[in-house]
């Protein structure tokens, strides 16, 4: 087939490169910052309870789950959209509110996804450069054109780490024009444990024009399930609704997600072990002297000062397998998803043989 048969767009993309999944049981899988307890015994019950229901069409517009996530957010179930993974709600956001040739604005050495939204749908992706590995807010302001449609920020940031504080993210939006779109993507969110961590669903309410995402991938343990949700102003919402797919998200992801939702023990043990985690982690690089960032997600960035994608098959070779950061323009540095104690306690011990 000739590539003129292809959107000129398309031929330019390049495939999304995963986390590496171990073949043999015995690798431990510390890639794709998973919850190392697995899914939540709550949603797994729920799921099970589900199965006989699988000749049925799953709720089309999620209302159950959205009502359930109303109730613990704090919001009208109107201001939630629940998408297969919330790399749809971007491409619905996108779908439903840009136009060609209008910007985006993106850091640079982050999350692949928000480019590969932008291009997709005819948008301009504008990078900004990090500054100290972090999201350069002030000059993302200044990248503000009359050309820009929406602003992806990304809190805790990935793959670093650090988190916006509530200062620099209201001092950031009294200078976006109430025409852009800020979409920040909070996959990390329950993780954080800092005090000056935006509540990002105050602005939802006073109805900014914010798309906060969320996802059950990480913190829930359901990335299988694949199911994600945007929360905004029941304006951007109900427009979004439109050109959602029907039946987008499966009755198990529904069904689990409301059940994940109710598992206070299982959420407090997952909150409790990552604090603990990173903590020893911290102290256990430290002795190493591998240069890291403190992270409010669940896991850590980790500058090698040599090769990522050497080191990625080294370690592997000793059964851990973590992220080498290449893709992300970080050539020397890894990150590694925060695990249980026995394996943070490998890794530290492969790492120790590879510096």
């Amino acid at each position: 087939m000739s590539e003129d048969f292809v959107r000129p767009v398309i031929n330019e993309l390049k495939d999304y490169v995963p986390g590496k999944t171990p073949k043999d049981p015995g690798v431990i899988k510390l890639s794709s910052n998973e919850n190392p307890f697995g899914p939540s015994p709550k949603a797994l019950a729920a799921i099970t309870k589900e199965e006989k229901n699988l000749h049925i069409y799953p709720d089309q517009k999620s209302i159950l789950l959205r009502e359930a996530l109303a109730k613990t957010l704090g919001v009208a179930d109107s201001s939630i959209i629940i998408g297969n993974g919330s790399d749809e709600i971007m491409q619905l956001a996108a779908a439903t509110f840009l136009r060609p040739g209008e910007e985006i604005i993106i850091s640079e050495h982050t999350f692949s996804v928000y480019e590969f939204v932008a291009r997709i749908f005819d948008g301009k992706p504008v990078f900004v450069p990090l500054k100290n590995n972090e999201q350069d807010l002030e000059a993302m302001a200044k990248a503000i054109t009359r050309k820009t449609k929406m602003i992806f920020l990304c809190s805790p940031h990935n793959p670093t780490g650090s988190y916006i504080t509530m200062k620099q993210f209201n001092n950031f939006l009294e200078q976006v024009p109430d025409n852009v779109l800020v979409i920040i993507d909070e996959a990390y969110a329950e993780y954080n444990s800092a005090k000056d961590f935006p509540t990002s669903l105050k602005y939802i309410k006073e109805e900014r024009n914010v798309l906060v995402l969320r996802t059950f991938s990480k913190f829930y343990g359901l990335a299988g399930l694949r199911i994600g949700y945007g929360i905004a102003k029941p304006e951007l919402t109900g427009y979004m609704f439109r050109v959602k797919p029907p039946f987008n998200v499966n009755r198990l992801a529904q069904v689990g997600a409301v059940a994940a939702l109710e598992d206070k023990g299982f959420l407090t043990k997952t909150y409790q072990a990552n604090l603990e985690g990173k903590e020893y982690l911290y102290a256990e690089l430290d002795k190493l002297g591998l240069e890291h960032k403190k992270t409010e997600a669940n896991f850590i960035f980790i500058n090698l000062k040599r090769s990522a994608d050497e080191a990625f098959i080294e370690l592997m070779r000793q059964g851990v397998i973590i992220r080498p950061l290449t893709s992300f323009g970080f050539p020397e540095a890894i990150r590694v998803t925060i695990g249980t104690k026995e394996q943070n306690k490998k890794l530290v011990a492969v790492l120790s043989k590879i510096i």
